[in-house]
């Protein structure tokens, strides 16, 4: 009698699977959704469509969730290397992000919050220096 050898994946594969399911799972949670509103309204525009899925912020929440989860899983199962160059990559974003969102969008936004002009003012330049600085740093190490 010949044993059958089963062909099982090995552990280390299947752990590599596991990030992409859950990216996979949180899109489609919000392509399903989506079209599950446009199926109730199919008049409504993209505007309202996303109005409605934000509106109970469950679903949302749940394929955002997914998704980060998913990513933050693809980043812990890297190698260092790869860890180290998504690491200065997230930081030259965050450095444009303060750069030229810091003294547009965010001023904006703080205006609504903060009824000091000069303090938001001030706020907004710090964060044109810091992500200034931060992109002159990781440009430097390069």
């Amino acid at each position: 009698m010949t044993k059958r050898r089963e062909r099982r994946t090995p552990k280390k594969s299947r752990r590599r699977m596991v990030p992409p399911i859950f990216i996979i799972a949180g899109i489609g949670i919000a392509i399903i959704a989506s079209i599950i509103v446009w199926q109730q309204n199919p008049a409504a525009s993209p505007r309202t469509i996303i109005l409605n899925l934000i509106d109970p912020p469950y679903i949302i929440g749940a394929a955002v969730g997914l998704t980060i989860i998913g990513i933050v899983a693809v980043f812990f199962l890297s190698s260092k290397e790869t860890k180290r160059r998504s690491f200065r990559a997230s930081l030259m974003l965050l450095a444009a992000f303060l750069v030229f969102v810091g003294p547009t969008y965010l001023m904006y936004a703080l205006q609504q919050v903060i009824a000091s002009y000069p303090l938001v003012l001030l706020l907004g330049i710090a964060s044109f220096i810091v992500g200034l600085l931060l992109f002159t740093r990781l440009i430097k190490e390069k």
